[in-house]
């Protein structure tokens, strides 16, 4: 079953989306206030869900108040994302080709930043297909880390990532 879980801090598995009401959830992360959840949903098939969408987030782990952040459809949707220190979302979405399923070519190749209000703020095009993930890295999470093809692309960024990407040293 297509689903997101929940594991708790006393290792308690709670399911916390399942079909029908998600169809094929991908990247999932957490605002740096941890009051949103952003959920990827990227099915390639017609007439599925390819959007982002957010969740109001309460205190003991539950989520409520879904809608829909940003919509990518026919285009491909995003496949995976990460978060900066102001909230802004950075995803790795769309084609450079065509690869036989019923994704068109709507959805830019590359990395889509958007604002917690869903406004594309920035664009960057990848070079290859297909741009599949992205994290923050670097001394002071200013260093965008990009997987497309055969590529790891390094993107400095103005805006740190979320602090909780940056590795405990103990």
């Amino acid at each position: 079953m297509r689903a997101l879980y929940r594991i708790d801090p006393d290792g308690s598995l709670h399911q916390m989306l399942g079909e029908p009401d998600v169809q094929m959830p991908n990247g999932v992360v957490i605002s740096p206030d941890n009051k949103k959840l952003y959920l990827i949903e990227a099915h390639p098939d017609t007439d599925r869900h390819r959007s982002i969408l957010v969740f109001d987030l309460d205190r003991d782990g539950s989520i409520s108040n879904q809608r829909t952040l940003i919509d990518f459809y026919p285009g491909r949707s995003g496949d995976g994302m990460c978060i900066d220190a102001e909230g802004n979302l950075y995803v790795a979405a769309g084609l450079h080709k065509e690869r036989g399923t019923s994704e068109t070519l709507d959805t830019r190749p590359g990395i889509h930043v958007i604002s917690p209000d869903g406004q594309v703020l920035a664009f960057r095009e990848t070079p290859e297909d297909t741009v599949t993930n992205c994290t923050f890295g670097g001394r002071e999470l200013k260093t965008l880390y990009v997987t497309c093809g055969s590529y790891l692309l390094s993107i400095q960024t103005k805006i740190p990532g979320k602090a909780s990407y940056r590795p405990s040293l103990g």
